[in-house]
């Protein structure tokens, strides 16, 4: 579960406080009943940026590693798409690979939901979804998002404050020097054949690993990406990128998606709108207004895509865009990490 309503794609879950709902009891240990085959969990606190992470790392256990190293998919959200990542691994998604899920492990351990769910003091009630829910996006936004112009900010009431967003370009140096040499010193993985995947906000992530490290990843694939985030301010950096693509410094293979009933611009129901309390609603309402000339969910996408299609790169530089039929921006991520991985598995370096 995400704060806010389905309906309503991520800005909207970001402004919308949980609903009121019962209480799930949830008693410790967290049940894990079944494992992934031919994983590992691995959990480190970061020196960049002092939060903990959980990794889940699926290792090839039949194919040996080829003479360069296996590739190697680092997916975003891994908490919630290890078990959808690690499927698609098995099923054969292409050459054999490495897949490494970045979460926090939020599904292991109650103190770390309660922390993040912004629990009072002495607050001892049963963990529910809506507490998962609450910890989940404050570890997002914190780690997926670029920082925010005050003018562009959401209201206090939502928990996103200056401090609270913003840790993106950390978060990437949390990968790049700490996360990758933990997973070559467990697996032999080959470090010019790796992929990065992120969905909605962890979209955002992607494009912003793209425009300014296009060479950290031999694959980029941004599902759904959140472009609209702070005004687009996520472009500002797309023509540095045009130049290292067609100087020859970079040459990256770009996967683009979106679902095709996502909603390209924010048009909450009147019903949702209704539901919440006065203040609250006119918040919405001047959010959805200022956001209107920012970049639609699909258009964004799709537009981002055709300018990148159009760089003349190197041989090896690719750009796609794919829309998935029927389906929205909550139901998309299966399709999208499918062929994102079927992507950036399809051809060697």
């Amino acid at each position: 579960m995400k704060i806010g309503r389905a309906v309503v794609f991520a800005l909207l879950c970001s402004l919308v406080a949980a609903p009121a709902q019962a209480q799930i009891a949830i008693a410790p240990p967290w049940p894990a009943e079944v494992t992934v085959p031919f994983s590992h969990h691995l959990k480190f606190t970061s020196s960049i940026n002092g939060e903990s992470y959980t990794l889940l790392i699926q290792v090839p256990s039949i194919a040996p590693p080829p003479p360069g190293g296996y590739p190697v998919i680092y997916v975003l959200d891994g908490d919630q798409f290890f078990g959808t990542a690690s499927d698609i691994n098995l099923a054969g998604a292409g050459r054999t690979a490495v897949v490494v899920a970045i979460g926090h492990g939020l599904l292991e351990d109650m103190a770390v939901v309660a922390q993040y769910a912004g629990r009072k003091a002495g607050d001892n009630s049963p963990i529910g979804p809506a507490d998962i829910g609450q910890a989940t996006n404050a570890l997002r936004f914190h780690d997926l998002a670029l920082p925010v112009a005050p003018a562009h900010r959401a209201p206090a009431w939502t928990g996103l404050t200056p401090d609270s967003v913003g840790g993106l370009d950390d978060f990437l140096r949390v990968i790049e020097t700490e996360i990758k040499p933990k997973v070559a010193a467990l697996v032999h993985i080959n470090p010019a054949d790796s992929a990065l995947f992120g969905h909605s906000i962890g979209g955002l992530a992607v494009l912003r690993a793209l425009f300014t490290e296009p060479t950290a990843f031999r694959t980029f694939i941004a599902a759904s990406p959140s472009i609209w985030w702070d005004a687009n301010s996520v472009l500002a950096d797309e023509n540095n990128f045009d130049k290292a693509v067609e100087s020859g410094r970079a040459s990256p293979r770009v996967l683009i998606t979106v679902g095709a009933e996502e909603p390209d611009k924010l048009d909450p129901p009147q019903a949702f709108l209704d539901s919440l309390p006065p203040d609250r609603k006119s918040d919405v309402i001047a959010y959805v207004k200022m956001a209107g000339s920012w970049e639609g969910m699909i258009s964004g996408a799709r537009n981002l895509a055709g300018r990148l299609g159009k760089l003349h790169g190197g041989s090896n530089y690719k750009v796609e865009f794919v829309s998935f039929p029927g389906e929205r921006h909550e139901t998309v991520p299966p399709a999208a990490l499918s062929r994102g991985m079927h992507f950036a598995l399809e051809t060697q370096p």
